[in-house]
């Protein structure tokens, strides 16, 4: 894919037109998931040997933040495809090319809550549990599990005396979803929980969520720049209500007929909010494409750990301010605001409800403050 920004710019169109029955369905249609695999958005960061595009990070970010301009449930879709894509270098070859080759999606959940007993006999887990938001579960076609390992009746323990976690790649067939989610916002994410009960896992398609690689590319030393996409999306959404706001303002009348784009408080209001989102941009894209820049000239995981920090937080950073301008807006154009036929109403549910997601909020801020402070960051993926 030599340009996957200018895919997702040439996909827009058809994802507007279809946001409305996103949203009121809960889910994405099956002929847009199609569009989006065929047009490579659901396998950016998969290797190449398996069908993916190994895309430049940065290129792959500003892809979902424009699918996300379009509707921030297809974005969301498009971003969470991508953090588990991510997961593909870090497996077998052979099992990447059976999961994510051919279009294959992963769903799942980062959450060790489930149960995995070893099998010796079997080389493999027998695994149990329930988890909650997987992300794109009415059309995932595989789903990641994590849980401990258990020998028995024991936990398994590393060396230090930690419980082993793993996660696991279980096929559809497999998986019960349960629909549980009935949101204020992204809506047609489908992040529903799921259960295993009893499913047998192949020790091959068992792996360490934050070990080593198994792939040489790059990326995958640093999570991280998949991990950005949170701030990409945010961006996307607020870019969206940005857009709406001009319309309204260049076509709707105030109080005494005046058209809004005549009023200072409405051109104050839109300058304060291009501004948050412009500046949060700049930051996260320029931190991110420094660091894909280190890593391809060979600096150490030690070298990059400070800048692996920087771009968590300038994810978080570009998903609050990106909350902030869409309130700005969003309060900026009035009534107008809060009727569902407007976009802006869609826009200003999906970003708070975005917001809300760990990986961008204040555990964020205080684990690169760790960083800042030189003690280890004690949090997923830096």
């Amino acid at each position: 894919m030599d340009d996957p920004v200018q895919v997702a710019r040439a996909l827009a169109p058809r994802i507007r037109e279809l946001a409305p029955r996103i949203e009121r369905e809960r889910r994405l249609p099956q002929e847009l998931v199609d569009e989006l695999v065929r047009a490579g958005l659901m396998h950016l960061v998969v290797p190449q040997s398996i069908g993916g595009h190994e895309c430049d990070p940065v290129a792959a970010a500003q892809a979902v933040e424009e699918v996300a301009l379009a509707d921030g449930s297809t974005g969301w879709c498009v971003m969470l495809a991508a953090q588990s894509g991510g997961f593909a270098g870090h497996v077998d070859q052979d099992v990447a090319r059976e999961v994510w080759g051919g279009g294959g999606i992963v769903a799942g959940a980062a959450r060790p809550l489930g149960r995995a007993e070893w099998s010796e006999s079997r080389r493999g887990f027998v695994l149990q549990g329930r988890w909650p938001f997987a992300s794109g579960s009415t059309h995932a076609t595989w789903f990641s599990a994590e849980a401990p390992v258990f020998d028995g009746h024991e936990p398994r323990r590393d060396a230090e005396g930690n419980e082993v976690s793993l996660a696991y790649l279980v096929p559809r067939e497999d998986v019960t979803v349960h629909d549980t989610w009935d949101t204020t916002g992204l809506r047609g994410t489908a992040s529903n929980d799921y259960s295993i009960e009893g499913a047998f896992v192949p020790e091959a398609r068992a792996f360490e969520m934050f070990g080593a690689p198994r792939h040489p590319w790059a990326l995958y030393r640093a999570p991280g720049l998949v991990f950005m996409n949170h701030g990409s999306h945010a961006l996307g959404v607020a870019r969206g209500a940005l857009a709406g706001a001009r319309e309204v303002a260049t076509t709707k009348r105030g109080w005494g007929g005046v058209p809004l784009a005549s009023m200072p408080r409405v051109q104050a209001t839109l300058a304060e909010a291009v501004v948050l989102v412009e500046s949060a941009r700049t930051y996260l894209y320029a931190v991110a494409a420094e660091l894909w820049e280190r890593l391809l000239g060979g600096a150490s995981d030690e070298e990059l750990a400070p800048q692996r920090a920087r771009l968590r937080l300038a994810a978080s950073h570009a998903a609050m301010a990106s909350v902030r301008a869409t309130d700005l807006v969003h309060a900026g154009m009035g009534a107008t605001s809060i009727f569902t036929s407007n976009p802006i109403e869609r826009q200003f549910r999906d970003i708070h409800t975005a917001a809300a997601h760990v990986m961008i909020g204040p555990l964020t801020y205080e684990a690169a403050g760790r960083v800042e402070l030189g003690l280890a960051p004690d949090f997923p993926f830096f």
